[in-house]
């Protein structure tokens, strides 16, 4: 009898533990995910990030568990890599200046008054993308791209030329790497500063004029102290979502494939709310005393060729050059091959 009862045991614990595998409910078959976002839990992106994640973990009958770590806490997007490296987080949302560590071409989307307009990005993402993909560092994948946004001059005092944006101290991120050595080598004053400290350095005088996405500026109120901005955009930002492989493997390719719909299609949700969400930051600063100072059209064409005149000793295929020249003759062929209207 006692023989009898200890099979039956067996046999019991033996079918649990098939039910329990089959279902994926299983401790070791949970895969956690810590999901980093320098973005507000409080704004329209933090929200689609949450909802993202209860997206992924039901498609994975949650078998995958998402945290989302939102408002910057896991750090600078350089931190965010260094953990995503070594498994402290497994997925981030980063901008140009973090991809850049892990696919340095996608920096050529950002040169300086080299895309013009939101039609013009729109043409060059559809050609580039592709290409960006195949040259991303073997350790990540990116799950999707996303727009970032325009960046934009903002400054105490009116700046409608490049010779009134050297007489100024402008705030830089020092993770914008490649577009401060553009700045830096036509001989604007750049001081590296870190987005939590630029209002400490606003008060104390050390800086005047920043250049950052205006969806940014506006809940920091810094245009308070920087009532003026000048309308003509930079240069055109990313944003993606990306992965660690480690993590990446550990999911079933049916998962995978699911994970991917779900985080693609709230990118798209993200590109499409950028415009509104700039053209409200916009108007709210507007209501508050911003000044949109407007360039004339020989204004615009001033800074377009002294800035780009100064492009080509950036440009190669060496380790020390700042952009890609494959990249950077691409992005011009499609360019040139819009504005002559083929």
């Amino acid at each position: 009898m006692k023989k009898i009862a200890f099979l039956f045991a067996l046999f019991i614990i033996f079918s649990l533990g098939m039910v329990y595998a089959q279902r994926g409910t299983a401790r070791e078959d949970v895969i956690n995910i810590r999901f980093a976002s320098p973005l507000p839990r409080n704004s329209e992106w933090g929200r689609a990030l949450d909802r993202l994640a209860a997206e992924w973990q039901q498609a994975s009958n949650n078998q995958i568990q998402v945290v989302v770590s939102h408002d910057g806490r896991e750090g600078s997007e350089l931190r965010m890599l260094s953990s995503l490296s070594s498994n402290s987080i497994q997925v981030g949302i980063f901008t140009s200046a973090g991809i850049s560590e892990i696919c340095p071409a996608v920096i050529n989307l950002s040169i300086p008054f080299l895309i013009g307009n939101e039609a013009e990005f729109d043409l060059v993402l559809r050609e580039i993308l592709p290409v960006l993909e195949t040259r991303v560092k073997d350790d990540f994948i990116i799950l999707a791209w996303s727009k970032g946004g325009w960046v934009y001059l903002f400054s105490r005092e009116q700046i409608l030329s490049p010779a009134d944006l050297r007489r100024q101290r402008i705030a830089s991120s020092p993770e914008l790497t490649e577009m401060n050595a553009v700045f830096r080598g036509m001989g604007f004053n750049l001081i590296d500063t870190d987005i939590t400290a630029i209002g400490q350095r606003l008060a104390s005088g050390a800086v005047n004029t920043i250049y950052l996405i205006p969806s940014a500026v506006a809940p920091m109120q810094l245009h308070r102290s920087l009532n003026h901005m000048m309308e003509l955009p930079i240069a055109p930002i990313m944003g993606a979502i990306v992965i660690n492989r480690v993590t990446w493997n550990r999911i079933s390719p049916a998962h995978q494939q699911q994970l991917l719909r779900i985080t693609r299609r709230i990118a798209g949700e993200f590109d499409e709310s950028v415009t509104r969400t700039e053209a409200n930051a916009l108007a709210s600063m507007s209501r508050s005393g911003l000044s949109v100072n407007t360039l004339t059209q020989a204004q615009q064409d001033l800074w377009r060729t002294e800035l780009l005149g100064f492009l080509p000793q950036f440009i190669g295929n060496t380790s020390t050059s700042t952009y890609d020249r494959d990249i950077y003759n691409r992005i011009n062929q499609i360019l040139q091959r819009s504005r002559s209207g083929q």
